[in-house]
C-alpha cells in the first residue's frame, strides 16, 4: 500500500503540472539574444552548421504552413530578412493582450523588412477567424492545426514569441515580447 501512496503522488503531480501548462508563462524560457551569433562556426579550418533547435544561436527548426491567405510560409522563406514568429491561441488572454504590441512591432518593422507570421495553435479555422477579429491582428496569421510545429519549437506557454535574424538563427525566444524588441529588431536589420 505504500509504494502506491509514494507512485501515486508523483503522478498526480506531473498530471496536474501537465494540465496547467498553456496560456501565460508557464515554462517561461525567456532568453537573451546573442550578438552577431555565427550561422556557421569555424572548426578545424572547416565550418560547421550550428544545431537546429529553439535556443538562442540555434538555426529554427524547418516547417511548412498556409497562412490564411492560402501562402505559404517556412522559415526558408523568412531567410534574408528578420522574422518574429508569434505562437498563439484564440483562448488565451495573454495572447489578445499582446496582440496590439505585435501589431505596434508589424506596423513599424514589417515595412523596414521583418517578416511578422502569427502562428495559431490548434484552433478550428472559425475560431483562429474569431480570435483574429476579437484580438484585432494585423500581421499575417497562419494555422498549426496539429500542434506539430508548436511540438517542434518546443511551444509550452502561450503566447511564445521567437525573433530570427536573417539566416534563420534564434534569436530570441520567450512568453512574451522583449521590452527592448525595438533595439533588437534595429540591431538585425543593421547586420542586413
Amino acid at each position: 500500500m505504500n509504494r502506491l501512496k509514494l507512485w501515486a503522488l508523483p503522478v498526480f503531480i506531473l498530471v496536474a503540472g501537465v494540465s496547467l501548462i498553456g496560456c501565460g508563462t508557464v515554462g517561461d524560457r525567456r532568453t537573451e539574444s546573442v550578438e552577431k551569433m555565427p550561422t556557421a562556426i569555424e572548426v578545424g579550418g572547416a565550418p560547421s552548421v550550428a544545431k537546429v533547435g529553439t535556443a538562442v544561436g540555434d538555426i529554427a527548426p524547418d516547417f511548412q504552413l498556409a497562412r490564411q491567405d492560402g501562402a505559404p510560409v517556412s522559415p526558408k522563406d523568412l531567410r534574408g530578412q528578420p522574422a518574429v514568429l508569434v505562437f498563439w491561441t484564440a483562448w488565451c488572454p495573454s495572447c489578445k493582450e499582446e496582440a496590439p504590441h505585435i501589431n505596434e512591432l508589424s506596423a513599424k518593422y514589417e515595412a523596414q523588412g521583418v517578416r511578422v507570421v502569427g502562428i495559431n495553435i490548434q484552433d478550428s479555422p472559425a475560431r483562429l477567424a474569431g480570435g483574429v477579429k476579437d484580438f484585432g491582428i494585423k500581421y499575417a496569421v497562419a494555422s498549426d492545426a496539429d500542434a506539430t510545429v508548436a511540438r517542434r519549437y518546443k511551444v509550452v506557454g502561450t503566447p511564445t514569441v521567437v525573433f530570427l535574424d536573417q539566416q534563420g538563427v534564434v534569436q530570441y525566444f520567450g512568453n512574451e515580447l522583449p521590452k527592448d524588441y525595438a533595439a533588437r529588431l534595429d540591431a538585425l536589420l543593421a547586420k542586413a
